[in-house]
């Protein structure tokens, strides 16, 4: 029984209490040796580059080279049995069921110190029991968790120095060791030194705490060196990723899930499993008042000494932190990020069952009975992890039940990666979802679309823009699941996307629900909008502005997917808006595909600016001609246009034909023969221009009829191909077949007139300066032939 007198003495029993828990955890260690997750493999891909002397990257050689993993230590570890040849995956299971067993043993020892043998056993085993657990093995979590009971077992026997070695090693295998490293600190204050106003009494009670904080930086700084020289920093991206997948709305549970309701979701899971569970949430909320109340009964009684008094603090404490911290960061939330507050929970149940146990009339045997009620549940919740780890099908990922239960995709996900290690050139770079098993078996450059390998796109993710890291990079090959593919969208039944990407591998498993996976190869050159069209700013409506326009070509290929790329400007929070973007003809309103794409603008930050791209597959036979950007509010009223591309006329320049010269390298064929001509009546006389340097006005063209002393007689002006062609769309060389009707008078005389030609400004009547030829005309024009006109009977 917990009370606030004097330390019981220590029993014998600690020797059998520590083989119960070693051999439960290997009956256990050895059920789920096939437990598998993806993400640990990220940092099993540190360890394995590492020790075949690729350097300690994820990426090697990559541009962005990021610390993506959360567990730089255990990843320097791996790399020394895979230097051995030993299977990186297997050794990292087998630490994982050591350090829960350690991470046990710490705990039944934390009882032990205080004489509460019964205590701390059943604290050991219900942490050790715990199925939540024993989804983090694999990861970093049970070694980090062993490291960090040990360093409190070390403060409570005030051995400092061991404890910050264990604290420091905690800190490099997570970087939330942190939080163990300020906790190991606080409680290695030597309350028990006489408080007296002076240094030396002072420098007493914090000698403890400083040496502990010192071994710790001791520890940790090569690490931290080396990582801040290899990565520019000692912490992981991670972090900034995952809060960026938690604003977008995407955690491990559903959309938009915060921490605080993973754990609920946590417990209403297990509850489904059985409703036995009810019994832990019971029994471990009357631990914490019990707790509390001894807490504040020994505080008052002994001042600070009560904690290094109160049973379990530290872990309790551990708990509190790591949950306060989590929430209040805003990461998304994961099952294992909730592990670290398994040790104090079963503290607190342990306390909660002694409790009880000890207002009865046979202690002893009560306590066995509430220890038997609080192990059936955690027993049957490990029993539906070892069936679904033998082969029995999982809930729908939908189902809260599903939570607490092992992945079933590693399997397909690592054949699809050695896959791609038989199949694919070294140097092919692979785009996925997930990035762990997959990444780690295929061995080959590997980007994923959540934001991990490429920090710069977490302001993207944040706003919930996960496609547009497939549009952006285009990779090689892509492995992608058949639903929820990129999270929010599946683009692989998209024109635009098989106009790039042919499937050349299917995979298939019945127990994973994005079953059956695709291997897509990328069969055409990347497209990307690097040519910008227009940067000037324009009104969208509530605040909201369009920045800039750009184009992946200026010139659309109908058989090649054009990329409009848009850059917003953040106005006011409007909800999910669809924002629309269209090339239309220009001055005719139709034209190629619409494209659309969900803006999550509540994700914006005020007065932030992005890029946003939408894939175009244009139609076969797409109308020739120039089209203007039209983007808009799917439900707005305001329509912006800026920027021009074209579907290119197509016309190949004559081999014999005669050009005479403009100014910027533009020209105009010469008539081969006259062009016959009634009088009175409407003739069409076709000019060919050539495309000279790029323009960005769009001139007028001018067609005059001039008789022998160079009178015009008859004319027509107007922009070239009646304004579906202007000449800021022209290119070096093209030929533009312009045809311009041109009235002839009644009352002129028959015979041969000179056709002259020439481009101004509209604006200014400047007109477009002509080279020096024999064609060119003393004001300027460009004579290209004669029309011969006569009388035609009707």
């Amino acid at each position: 029984m917990i009370a606030t007198k004097a330390i019981k003495p220590r029993s014998r029993n600690l020797p059998l209490a520590l083989l119960a828990l070693i051999f439960v955890g290997l009956v256990l260690g050895v059920f789920t040796r096939s437990l598998r997750f993806d993400d640990p493999f990220i940092t099993y891909r540190f360890a394995d580059n590492l020790a075949r002397g690729l350097g300690f990257t994820f990426n090697p050689g990559a541009t962005e080279n990021a610390l993506i993993t959360t567990a730089p230590l255990y990843a320097l570890l791996l790399a020394l049995p895979a230097v051995l040849g030993l299977d990186i995956p297997a050794v990292s299971h087998a630490l994982g069921a050591g350090g829960l067993i350690a991470a046990a043993c710490a705990l039944c020892v934390m009882g032990w110190r205080r004489g509460e043998d019964a205590l701390g056993f059943v604290a050991g085993l219900v942490c050790l029991i715990c199925p939540l657990l024993w989804l983090t093995v694999g990861f970093e979590t049970p070694l980090f968790m062993a490291a960090t009971l040990w360093a409190f077992v070390c403060v409570d026997a005030r051995k400092p120095a061991l404890a910050g070695l264990l604290a420091g090693l905690g800190m490099g295998l997570r970087g939330d060791g942190a939080i163990v490293v300020g906790l190991c600190a606080l409680f290695a204050l030597d309350f028990d030194a006489r408080w007296e106003s002076s240094w030396r009494a002072l420098l007493a009670v914090i000698r403890p705490a400083v040496r502990l904080l010192a071994v710790a930086a001791l520890v940790y700084a090569p690490l931290a060196i080396f990582l801040i020289a290899q990565f520019g920093s000692p912490i992981p991206t991670t972090l900034q990723a995952k809060s960026a997948q938690a604003a977008s709305g995407l955690t491990g549970f559903y959309p938009g899930t915060t921490f605080p309701e993973g754990a609920l979701l946590l417990i209403q899971a297990y509850l489904q499993q059985s409703a036995l569970f009810i019994f832990i949430p019971i029994v471990a909320g009357l631990g914490a008042y019990r707790a509390a109340w001894l807490s504040v009964e020994s505080a008052r009684k002994q001042g600070w000494q009560w904690l290094h008094r109160a049973p379990f603090i530290m872990p309790i404490a551990w708990a509190a932190l790591h949950f306060a911290g989590y929430s209040v960061l805003g990461v998304a939330p994961y099952v294992w990020y909730y592990a670290p507050i398994v040790p104090g929970l079963a503290g607190l149940i342990a306390i909660g069952i002694d409790w009880v146990a000890s207002t009865t009339t046979h202690p002893r045997w009560t306590m066995q009975l509430l220890t038997t009620l609080a192990v059936i549940p955690l027993l049957i919740g490990n029993l539906n992890i070892i069936r679904v780890l033998q082969g029995a099908t999982p809930p729908d990922p939908a189902e809260v039940v599903s939570k607490a239960l092992p992945e079933t995709k590693v399997d397909i996900y690592e054949r699809v990666g050695r896959w791609l290690n038989t199949n694919t050139p070294p140097g092919a770079t692979i785009g996925m979802t997930e990035l762990g098993v997959m990444s780690y078996y295929a061995r080959r450059p590997a980007n994923d679309f959540l934001g991990l390998v490429q920090p710069s796109r977490s302001s993207a993710i944040r706003r919930g823009d996960f496609v547009g890291g497939l549009i952006r990079t285009q990779p090689d090959y892509l492995a992608l699941t058949n639903f929820n593919s990129l999270y929010d969208a599946n683009p692989q039944e998209d024109d635009w996307f098989r106009a790039i990407y042919t499937p050349v591998a299917t995979f298939t498993d019945v127990r994973f629900w994005g079953s059956p996976m695709t291997v897509w190869q990328r069969v055409a050159p990347p497209i990307t909008p690097a040519l910008t069209l227009d940067a000037g700013v324009h009104d969208l409506g509530q605040g909201w502005q369009v920045t800039g326009i750009a184009v992946s070509a200026r010139e659309v290929v109908t058989t090649t997917p054009l990329i409009v790329s848009v850059r917003l400007k953040a106005g006011e929070p409007m909800g999910n808006r669809e924002l629309r973007v269209q090339p239309i003809v220009v001055q005719r309103g139709d034209g190629l595909p619409v494209r659309s794409r969900v803006i999550h603008t509540d994700l914006f930050r005020p007065g932030e600016e992005a890029w946003y791209d939408f894939p175009i597959m244009p139609y076969p036979d797409a109308r020739k001609g120039a089209y203007d950007i039209s983007v808009r509010w799917l439900d707005g009223d305001r329509e912006v246009i800026a920027g021009r591309i074209k579907v290119p006329l197509g016309e190949a320049p004559s081999a014999d034909a005669q050009v005479a010269p403009l100014s910027g390298g533009f020209g105009v064929e010469l008539l081969r023969q006259p062009i016959a001509g009634c009088i009175g009546a409407t003739t069409t006389i076709t000019v060919h221009w050539h495309g000279g340097e790029p323009v960005t006005t769009d001139y007028s063209a001018f067609v005059h009829l001039r008789d022998a002393t160079g009178n015009v007689i008859a004319q027509h002006d107007g922009q070239p191909r009646n304004g579906s062609y202007p000449t800021s769309v022209w290119s070096p060389g093209e030929v533009i077949p312009d045809g311009h009707a041109v009235t002839l008078p009644a009352e002129i005389a028959p015979g041969a007139y000179a056709i002259v030609v020439g481009l101004y400004d509209p604006q200014t009547g400047m007109r477009l300066p002509v080279n020096e030829s024999p064609a060119r005309t003393p004001d300027g024009g460009v004579r290209i032939g004669e029309v011969a006109l006569r009388r035609c009977s009707r």
